[in-house]
């Protein structure tokens, strides 16, 4: 219960925020070039709240159904002007206006981006230290020389400060099939360079979830002891007779010596009876339980319920990757351009048919990891937050009719034609636009419901 709560208001904030900025963006532009709005509506659909003010007389609205939002202004395709606000309407303002203002939403959209990985900067954002945990055998990792405990200090000349601070930057060198270079030093002390050939790695990443999976590499992870720290009410665990406290000794006869392998152990043994030996209070018992399968990647995955003890203080001495003020900015300006180059890759890989539809996810997938993000903390959210409004803006900007970058492509063919679009053709592209959008929008409700049922 405590997760669906966090997971619609995660999505609910996330929503809110993402379309205020995006309609926001419409809405200044417009009244920049002298355009009068006449509404200004986050959701769709009946009204739960509306009031009107200004000298313009705009009405500001919160519609019910939370999925998008709009501005309405005056002369926007239909409606009547009134003898002497010809010069506010939108379609009688220069074809630089109109395109300014349609462009401006996704504009917001990439700007609040900078703007959150800019505080994410200053902020700080913890991470494990750059050291190697594990190097898959005959990998791309172990190819190009990787070894277990080495820790890299630079890639393509970049300081690496924690394992995952620079994630995004590589997995578009990947994308791009740009090479990767390390430098890394040993335990001997030396340091020495590693190279990545990234060209088959790019051919083989799906998804950026993928990206560490697939070069065949592991951070090294702090030791957290196998201490029950909470236990899900009604979980496998629970009903098996776990409580907060238990330390898990063994698996099936197999020892555990810390939470990564005891987590490792039932995740291979989903609906299978278990065997769990436990210390409790000094006193070794055993118990059986029943991991439940779950969804993860596409592999049927154990769990039973359990969280860890108290990490605080763990986690307090993991490094951080902090910016001053300019640098900062510096970073979320690059972050931006990173995570708009990632996503436009993907998005091609997909029309190639790289990368299946499954991959798509709609407003449950997204609910949900917001609600993730979080309950883990308000850096991790606003990261999310970030990922989520780069994507609403590059998607916004395709040519799609409907969309923003339908209405810049309409423009554009004005611009080169001298003359507007035809209401027909819009009309087809209106109809063109809306069923292709409907089938995206219902693929992505599919693979959200398989997930769900999944779990």
């Amino acid at each position: 219960m405590e997760e669906i709560i966090y997971s619609v208001l995660g999505f609910l904030v996330a929503v809110g925020v993402l379309v205020t900025v995006h309609e926001w963006g419409h809405y200044a532009a417009a009244r920049l070039v002298g355009v009068r709005v006449l509404k200004f509506s986050i959701g769709f659909g009946r009204s739960v709240w509306e009031r009107s003010w200004g000298v313009d007389g705009t009405t500001y609205a919160i519609g019910i159904v939370p999925l998008g939002g709009y501005v309405k202004m005056l002369g926007e395709g239909t409606g009547d002007v009134l003898p002497g606000e010809e010069h506010r309407a939108f379609d009688n303002k220069p074809l630089w206006a109109r395109a300014f203002v349609v462009s401006a939403g996704p504009v917001a959209n990439l700007w609040l981006a900078v703007m959150i990985y800019w505080l994410v900067s200053l902020i700080g954002i913890a991470g494990l230290p750059p050291v190697v945990g594990a190097v898959q055998p005959a990998s791309v990792a172990q190819a190009a020389g990787f070894r277990v405990d080495d820790r890299i200090l630079t890639v393509n000349e970049r300081e690496v400060k924690t394992w995952g601070e620079h994630r995004l930057f590589m997995l578009a060198q990947v994308l791009a099939g740009s090479p990767l270079h390390f430098e890394v030093v040993g335990t001997d002390g030396e340091n020495r360079r590693v190279s990545v050939d990234t060209g088959v790695l790019g051919e083989k990443i799906a998804v950026a979830a993928l990206f560490e999976k697939m070069l065949g590499i592991q951070p090294r992870l702090p030791t957290i002891p196998a201490v029950v720290g909470d236990v899900i009410a009604d979980s496998p665990a629970a009903l098996a007779g776990l409580v907060v406290g238990d330390r898990i000794l063994a698996i099936d006869g197999h020892k555990i010596s810390d939470w990564r392998e005891l987590v490792g152990q039932i995740s291979v043994r989903a609906d299978q009876e278990v065997v769990i030996e436990i210390d409790r209070q000094g006193v070794r018992q055993q118990r059986l339980v029943w991991p439940k399968g779950t969804m993860v990647n596409g592999v049927r995955t154990g769990r039973i319920g359990i969280a860890v003890m108290d990490t605080d203080e763990i986690f307090r001495a993991l490094p951080k990757a902090q910016y001053s003020v300019l640098p900062a900015l510096l970073n979320g300006l690059e972050r931006t351009w990173l995570t708009t180059s990632v996503t436009l890759r993907m998005a091609y890989r997909m029309i190639r048919g790289d990368i299946g539809s499954e991959n798509l996810s709609g407003p449950i997938t997204i609910g949900h990891f917001a609600g993730q993000s979080a309950r883990i903390g308000l850096v991790p959210f606003l990261v999310f937050l970030a990922l989520v409004s780069v994507s609403l803006g590059v998607l916004n900007l395709l040519p799609i009719p409907l969309l923003d970058g339908g209405h810049l492509l309409y423009f554009l063919i004005e611009g080169v034609t001298g003359r507007p679009v035809s209401e027909k053709v819009m009309l087809g592209g209106q109809l063109l636009g809306g069923g292709l959008l409907a089938v995206l929008f219902s693929v992505a409700i599919y693979n959200d419901m398989a997930r769900l049922i999944s779990l």
